[in-house]
């Protein structure tokens, strides 16, 4: 039932929160990635712009040195005009040269590699290459120059020099990586908790309703008890008045049968509905489990049914309730027993687990095991496999043993048959 109430509030309010989380973080991440791409590739721009400004302003300064007669066209001044500037600007410049517009160098200094260098764009030596057309020359008639026409400066500059742009283009990439991954992550979390928030909603609900649900069954119960007990005496006095061998007689056991099964169903209702307090005490569990044998002896041997106890140790002392975990080792070995078929084998063993905190009671029967059914849903309270079942015990010992600060689990086993988990903590505070 719990379950049902907690799936409906998942239903009802999970949706529209994740798609709105999940849209709105999309669209930010999408933001955030397009905002870093448009960054980096502006800054990469600027620094291809900051290199061309940089060899811009070094042909300026060189052109303008060959103002004057005799100079602009003469290349052996260019020669020595560039071996001069080159020992000025050898820090940033790897080569200076003069072309003409065939790509032929007319004077150079610097790199050997000049003519196998291309132009306009970074090399693969981390220099990038630069080149200007030097502006057109007049004589004193206002006519053009046609020996300089065509010639360019090229240079070679050091792209360390702008690597400063470059990591901060990188730096910029990896902070909106990261950025975008603590924004996945943090979504994740509010995913999370918005998750456990509405499960304990549903929980809360569901606890509410059955809680309401058990203060009315427990009235139901106290109701029905009384009348019942009273028609339970009338039935067997009316049998003791009767001789043994009349015929309503078997009429008159039917009756006191279904009575004393409603009596169970009513007294696993009542625990059900208002578990009783624990009264921890310190126990020997296997003297427990000794007497939980005495106590199902009668009835396995009904149903022709062996129990078989198994524990590691000769004794175990524990700090628990006594009389919850004695109610939920016979819920349990009863269920065993009517999934057992005649013949069958039921192993109990008891085991200390290494933590040295806690204690594992294993409980395998020989029955179909669990068919396909979901674990927890066998726990759920008027759920049972049985034809005469209550469909409280697994519920009720569930109960008890989260009271005790324990388990309970069921499970199929590999060759046949399932088995039912009990873990109890050594000390229970």
């Amino acid at each position: 039932m719990t379950d049902d109430l907690r799936k409906t509030a998942q239903k009802e309010a999970r949706p529209i929160p994740r798609r709105l989380v999940i849209s709105v973080v999309c669209i930010l991440c999408l933001c955030i990635l397009g905002s870093t791409l448009f960054t980096f590739v502006t800054l990469s721009r600027f620094r291809t712009l900051y290199l061309s400004n940089r060899g811009h302003s070094i042909a300026e300064a060189l052109e303008s040195q060959t103002r004057g007669p005799g100079r602009r066209h003469n290349t052996a001044f260019w020669q020595s005009l560039l071996e001069d500037n080159y020992a000025v600007y050898s820090d940033s410049v790897a080569f200076l040269a003069l072309i003409d517009q065939k790509g032929k160098i007319l004077a150079g200094k610097g790199s050997n590699e000049i003519e196998n260098l291309e132009y306009a764009g970074e090399g693969d030596a981390g220099i990038f290459i630069f080149e200007q057309s030097l502006s057109r020359s007049r004589n004193p008639r206002g006519e053009a120059n046609p020996v300089v026409a065509g010639w360019r400066i090229r240079m070679g500059l050091y792209s360390s020099d702008a690597d400063f742009i470059k990591r901060l283009a990188f730096s910029q990439l990896a902070v909106s990586a990261l950025a975008i991954l603590a924004l996945i992550v943090l979504s994740i979390h509010l995913l999370r908790t918005l998750d456990r928030f509405i499960e304990m909603k549903a929980r809360e609900g569901a606890e509410a309703q059955l809680k309401s649900i058990g203060t009315m069954a427990a009235s139901l119960a106290h109701e029905i008890r009384n009348p019942l007990g009273t028609m339970k005496g009338l039935t067997q006095l009316a049998q003791e008045d009767l001789p043994p061998d009349d015929e309503a007689q078997a009429r008159l056991r039917t009756v006191v049968g279904e009575a004393e099964r409603l009596e169970r169903l009513v007294t696993n209702l009542l625990d059900f509905a208002r578990p009783k307090e624990p009264q921890i005490c310190e126990l020997d569990l296997n003297n427990l489990l000794s007497d939980v044998k005495t106590m199902v002896q009668p009835r396995l041997e009904a149903a022709n049914v062996s129990l078989q106890i198994l524990t590691d140790q000769h004794s175990l002392s524990i700090q628990s309730d006594p009389s919850g975990l004695r109610q939920v080792l016979l819920n349990v070995i009863f269920n065993a027993a009517d999934a057992s078929a005649s013949g069958g084998k039921i192993v109990l063993e008891s085991v200390r687990v290494e933590d040295g905190k806690s204690v594992v009671i294993r409980i395998d029967d020989s029955g179909p095991g669990l068919a396909g059914r979901d674990p927890d849903e066998l726990f759920q309270p008027f759920v049972t496999t049985k034809s005469q079942g209550t469909g409280l015990g697994l519920a009720v010992s569930r109960q008890i043993m989260e009271g005790l600060g324990g388990e309970l689990k069921l499970e199929d086993l590999p060759q046949g048959g399932a088995r039912c988990t009990l873990r109890l903590p050594l000390n229970k505070a």
